[in-house]
């Protein structure tokens, strides 16, 4: 069930406690029936991907930024310490030798989250230990130059592969979409757009991030420009972009979060410590 605002019953969080769809089991899905418009990711080509599983189950996704940190929404935190962070992991039915499987230490939530706009939905997750990166299980930079319209962009996750009827998919899933002007999105949401926020789809719908997919990354030239956020409750409809969270906006806080968590030690070698 995805979380709503007051007064905002058409718009949801894209956070479920979701569960592998029947026809996800080893099968291949019919084409059109992925991320929601998407594909099958290629095995190990999003190596900054996170799972977080409860229950097995997918709660939301992330990305890992430093070995031992992750960077997801702030709306995921609901009973966050019952989650299982899973990196290096592709298929969630199929143990595949790549996985490493973390508990959450401690969460930073932006200090200036507010559910209602949805404003700053960033969290940070630290790790109880590092990631051991290898090509399974790598960091990505964080973007700290904001789009322009039009950007190509990727986004991957385990969210629903079908709206407003939920079948989630056993094998991550990828997307391409498009940055869209701050002008466009306000006209699309009806002015509860803000600078901390950035939309990205495509003109003709039909592909997007959908439920589940919380918290994942939306990601341009290569760097982390996006954590998924939010959107309509039926997902990936023409005219109705999905928000994220705008990674250039909290850069400078991610950073300053996990420079004060340093030990001495590793400070002396903070260039592997902390997020590029």
């Amino acid at each position: 069930t995805g979380n709503t605002s007051p007064g905002t019953t058409s718009d949801h969080l894209l956070l479920l406690h979701g569960h592998v769809g029947a026809a996800a089991h080893g099968h291949p899905a019919t084409e059109g029936h992925r991320i929601i418009g998407g594909r099958n990711c290629l095995f190990g080509s999003r190596p900054y991907q996170v799972a977080l599983l409860r229950n097995g189950r997918i709660y939301c996704g992330g990305s890992l930024i430093a070995p031992k940190w992750v960077l997801t929404a702030a709306h995921c935190s609901r009973r966050i310490s019952t989650v299982r962070v899973h990196l290096g992991d592709y298929n969630l039915q199929v143990k595949e030798g790549t996985e490493q499987i973390r508990r959450i230490h401690n969460f930073f939530m932006h200090p200036g989250y507010n559910l209602r706009p949805r404003d700053n939905d960033f969290m940070l997750l630290e790790l109880d230990k590092p990631a051991r990166l290898n090509s399974y299980v790598n960091t990505i930079n964080l973007a700290t130059c904001c789009p322009s319209p039009g950007t190509r962009c990727s986004v991957s996750g385990w969210g629903t592969i079908k709206s407003p009827h939920r079948q989630f998919p056993a094998i991550m899933q990828c997307a391409d979409l498009y940055s869209i002007s701050q002008a466009r999105c306000q006209a699309s949401y009806s002015g509860r757009i803000t600078e901390n926020m950035l939309c990205a789809g495509v003109e003709q719908g039909g592909i997007g991030t959908c439920q589940g997919d919380s918290g994942g990354p939306l990601v341009c030239h290569g760097k982390l420009q996006g954590v998924v956020s939010w959107g309509k409750s039926v997902c990936a409809l023409p005219g109705q972009p999905g928000v994220y969270a705008n990674v250039c906006k909290a850069a400078q806080w991610v950073r300053s979060t996990i420079g004060r968590r340093l030990t001495r030690s590793d400070r002396d070698h903070r260039v592997s410590h902390l997020p590029q």
